[in-house]
């Protein structure tokens, strides 16, 4: 939380806020949920000045009022979803990408997760004005591959270039350089007309650095890219995909077992394997995707040079539901 600064009104003043902070009282919140007479003794305040405080801050940094009908025709009007052009896909995630939202894409290494990227970013601009962010932090974007999918579906060289140049790509190395992209997309400093889709190929690689159990600033920089990423999402109506990576692992337990059919006890050992599944980033990430669409790459011995991604998708509100489909990997992209 914020920490209160003599900036934040006029009456507090430098002595005040060292007071309250040899009382514990750091910052906004503390200072709203401490008892007002208790801050009017501590700070010889009277009571209306400290009244006049909070309300300051509530009116300050308190969400604005929605009128019911208004937010309820805005919902109407504003753009809900980015159809991801994969028949199958669209199936199961209800028609699209959802606008306002971060969508995860996860698996395994080599399961397809830039494949789809790819895909999604051609679709997303092929045959519209819409434009596509893709922020490489891996630094293996593939022009080359993308330009294979366009010939394989005969498209001029014309075309190519055109499709081509509405895909935005931005190398990121750190997570402050992705941070400060998005406040220059929030402010307006930096302008992508037309855009529709922001693809982050991966998130794991910028916060690799970032583990740790006493590291508390990779925590701070993935809660200000989660702000910034529903924020930008929802107010320029956009889609918003993330990819995160799985790991797998087979943990070994070995049992006792005892053998009462002698006198003398004796014991013998079972060993039992159990397989996980995990994804990335940590126990605060796991509830921020509104969806996480899991992919596995199945091992197909196809002439044609076909393989097939089963995809296994899971809402955060109803884990239990999953939703499947498999998608085609081919020259000509996936389908």
């Amino acid at each position: 939380m914020q920490k209160l600064i003599a900036r934040e009104h006029v009456l507090l003043t430098d002595n005040i806020l060292k007071t309250l902070s040899q009382n514990r009282i750091i910052t906004l919140m503390d200072f709203l949920q401490e008892d007002a007479e208790k801050l009017s003794t501590l700070s010889k305040l009277s009571l209306p000045q400290i009244l006049e405080i909070r309300n300051h801050i509530l009116d300050r940094y308190s969400a604005p009022l929605v009128n019911g009908i208004s937010l309820y025709s805005n919902r109407l009007t504003c753009k809900q979803i980015v159809p991801t052009g994969i028949t199958s896909l669209d199936a199961v995630l209800g028609n699209g990408i959802p606008v306002g939202f971060i969508t995860e894409i996860c698996g395994l290494a080599g399961s397809g997760k830039s494949q789809l990227c790819m895909q999604l970013a051609i679709n997303c601009v092929k045959n519209t004005s819409s434009a596509v962010l893709y922020i490489d932090t891996k630094g293996d974007f593939s022009a080359v591959r993308v330009q294979k999918i366009l010939d394989s579906c005969g498209c001029s060289h014309k075309d190519m270039a055109v499709i081509m140049l509405k895909i935005k790509v931005i190398n990121i190395w750190h997570m402050e350089d992705l941070i400060n992209l998005f406040e220059e997309l929030k402010n307006g400093v930096l302008i992508i007309e037309n855009l529709s889709l922001i693809i982050l190929d991966s998130l794991p690689s910028l916060m690799f650095q970032h583990f740790g159990d006493d590291n508390k600033i990779g925590l701070k920089l993935l809660n200000y890219f989660v702000n910034y990423a529903r924020h930008i999402s929802k107010g320029m109506e956009i889609g918003f995909v993330c990819v995160n990576i799985q790991t797998r692992w087979i943990d070994q337990d070995v049992e006792e077992l005892e053998d009462d059919g002698n006198q003398s006890a004796s014991t013998t050992r079972g060993t039992t394997y159990t397989e996980k599944w995990n994804r990335c980033l940590g126990k605060y990430w796991q509830n921020i995707p509104i969806k996480v669409l899991f992919l596995e790459k199945y091992q197909n011995s196809n002439e044609n040079n076909i393989s097939t991604i089963g995809v296994k998708v899971m809402k955060y509100n109803n884990p239990n539901l999953i939703q499947k489909c498999k998608l085609e990997v081919g020259p000509f992209g996936i389908g």
